[in-house]
């Protein structure tokens, strides 16, 4: 009798098949693991910037009282103290200031509050935008620039957000910034966070949601373009740069 015959090649069984391709599955996987963790552990792990504002130091001592022929006054947040402290427990900021400056018949008001890294999530803050909250008071909206740029010292600031608004007798110009982590943010066009900003949070910042947060808003019931040759004004702008405008000239969409 005769052997069995050996084939010039070799023949593949289906359980060796199968192997094989678990072995590449396996592998597959694997390499998909790590392409995953290069992206996502650096949003992980802290990389939160020092914080800008100095210790100790109240965003009401931070602004400047009188510059160049303005006189600021500090108003309290809403209409009454008691609605200032509803206004307060809603949006949970560690501090915030609201000054009017006046020089003979011209006005305008800074608005800044501060959180400090890990105090409040940058979406509850969005859903409290002049969009929001002015429209809620009878104000209407009647104009808006997203991309808001001007230049200080002969650098550009990041982008903010412009609006007008309009009652009876009233007219409001508006800019602002919401800043996290030294890095101006907007949600969808009108600022505010859209029904999947958890996910466009979480994926854009990993687990590392700890930023520190100013919502920073100038407001004045003439045309903000004008006051942008003024010596006072500019000073005010100098002082708010380092705390997030100044220091990006692009705006994070999420």
């Amino acid at each position: 009798m005769t052997g069995p015959k050996t084939l010039p090649f070799d023949i593949v069984t289906p359980t060796a098949a199968a192997t094989q391709r678990h072995r590449r599955e396996k592998w597959l996987i694997i390499g998909l693991i790590l392409t995953l963790s290069a992206g996502v552990l650096p949003q992980i792990l802290p990389r939160s910037r020092p914080a800008v504002l100095k210790p100790n130091l109240s965003l009401a001592d931070y602004l400047p009282q009188d510059m160049a022929g303005w006189h600021g006054v500090d108003k309290p947040l809403a209409e009454t103290e008691a609605l200032a402290g509803t206004v307060k427990s809603i949006l949970n900021f560690d501090d915030a200031v609201l000054r009017v400056y006046r020089k003979r018949d011209e006005e305008f008001s800074v608005y800044i509050a501060y959180w400090q890294p890990g105090k409040m999530p940058a979406r509850d803050i969005a859903f409290h935008i002049p969009d929001k909250c002015w429209t809620a008071t009878g104000l209407k909206r009647t104009a808006a620039n997203y991309h808001y740029q001007r230049e200080f010292d002969q650098t550009k600031l990041a982008p903010a957000q412009y609006r007008e608004f309009e009652a009876p007798n009233v007219h409001q110009s508006v800019i602002y910034w919401h800043i996290f982590d030294g890095k101006a943010i907007v949600y969808n066009p009108d600022g505010s966070p859209s029904n999947f900003s958890l996910l466009t949070d979480l994926f854009r910042r990993g687990l590392n949601q700890r930023g520190e947060q100013f919502f920073i808003r100038i407001s004045s019931p003439r045309e903000l373009n004008a006051l942008w040759s003024d010596r006072g004004f500019l000073e005010v702008i100098e002082l708010i740069a380092p705390l997030g405008p100044g220091l990006h000239s692009t705006v994070e969409q999420f």
